[in-house]
């Protein structure tokens, strides 16, 4: 079977397919991050439509106990899982290897669903944003730990963008590769830093690149490589095909109430940007000003309520398209008829919860770095070997 293409931006895409069809088995991804740079080989984990695992291969008992070394590291206890190791049978699946660290008070199970979600979310960060191609092998069966929903993975990678977009412009993305100048080592005095310099940067390892071989996340690192740039130590090469920018939908949410307003952002927040707004007037000026997405609407609203400044909206010829979902106590047939004729595409009625908000403001927009519009590109997962 040939690998399939995808676009820049358009993993997600795949990822939700492989969710929604509950699929198990193996991802395999090459992802194109630079053309003249082989691609980035790697692999995630599937078991009923959650993400098990994600890395360059898929793990082994040996592999995977080497993470947990690294990650968890304690003076005592290479000497003890290795006699752990020696006390598995050789035909022990993965579960039962991990099972057997726990018997001996190695490693609890939330240290190790821990490390093994700090991995996978380093491996989906680093292949978002680039075009690439891949294969579903449904055939490979494994199951070795909880695994997590497609939406907490998703929203924990776009916060994780937010602290990516404080060291911007300087450094664009993980994948950008820092370059020592003339003469910086001989200008630091400290040791321990131009030690550092000296083994790891080279104009060839990107930021990522040195991270793995320090054994740490991107993050930790970048901070200490943009100060070093603004010391004039460093010049930093941006050179990937696309930098790692997730870009988020945004949403008016227009109420009144001030706890609906808290309610609603804490709902969306990373999910997509949340501008709030209390009265029709101040959400004119925003819908001018901003690119608005989709606009969440309160029914009963002082002087100008929800309904009117629906229609007003509506009666702008650049904002005819815009989705509209009217939010309010009122859950009568005759409520959402008059919701309808205003020019609203859709009704939500409080009390909701914030699973609720995500589902229906997810039908006509894109939250997070996912696709949930009607022109997503879907793939068939169906014959995948």
């Amino acid at each position: 079977m040939s690998p399939n293409q995808y676009q820049a931006q358009e993993l997600s895409n795949l990822l939700e397919n492989i969710q929604a069809k509950q699929a198990s088995g193996v991802l395999y991804i090459d992802a194109q991050v630079d053309s003249e740079k082989s691609a980035k080989s790697r692999v995630l984990i599937w078991k009923d439509g959650r993400t098990l695992y994600g890395g360059k291969t898929v793990p082994d008992a040996q592999g995977l106990v080497k993470l947990l070394e690294q990650k968890l590291s304690r003076e005592w206890v290479a000497s003890a899982v290795a006699f752990a190791m020696r006390q598995v049978p050789e035909q022990a699946s993965l579960r039962d290897v991990l099972e057997r660290l726990v018997q001996m008070q190695l490693y609890n199970w939330e240290q190790i669903e821990s490390v093994i979600y700090s991995q996978l979310i380093l491996t989906v960060e680093q292949l978002l944003p680039y075009p690439g191609k891949f294969q579903f092998d449904s055939q490979k069966q494994l199951n070795f730990c909880r695994g997590v929903e497609l939406s907490k993975l998703m929203l924990d990678i776009t916060q994780r963008q937010e602290q990516w977009n404080n060291f911007k412009p300087t450094i664009m993305s993980m994948d950008a590769v820092p370059n020592l100048k003339s003469d910086t080592l001989a200008n630091i005095t400290e040791p321990n830093i131009r030690k550092h310099l000296q083994e790891w940067v080279n104009g060839q390892r990107s930021l990522v690149d040195i991270a793995e071989g320090l054994n740490k996340d991107p993050l930790s690192i970048t901070k200490s490589y943009a100060n070093w740039i603004q010391a004039g130590w460093l010049d930093i090469t941006n050179n990937n095909t696309t930098t790692t920018q997730i870009s988020l939908s945004t949403v008016l949410a227009v109420d009144d109430s001030a706890v609906m307003q808290q309610l609603i952002k804490r709902a969306l927040t990373g999910y997509c940007q949340v501008i709030l707004a209390s009265n029709a007037v101040d959400a004119l000026n925003v819908i001018y000003h901003e690119k608005i997405s989709l606009l969440l609407l309160d029914v009963s609203m002082p002087e100008i309520d929800g309904l009117e400044l629906c229609r007003t909206v509506r009666s702008i010829p650049q904002f005819r398209d815009l989705p509209i979902i009217m939010v309010t106590a009122r859950d009568g047939f005759f409520d959402k008829v008059k919701g309808k004729f205003a020019g609203s595409n859709d009704y939500l009625t409080k009390p909701f919860d914030a699973e609720q908000l995500r589902q229906i403001v997810g039908r006509y927009i894109g939250l997070g770095i996912s696709f949930n519009n009607k022109d997503a590109v879907t793939f068939d997962l169906s014959n995948q070997g």
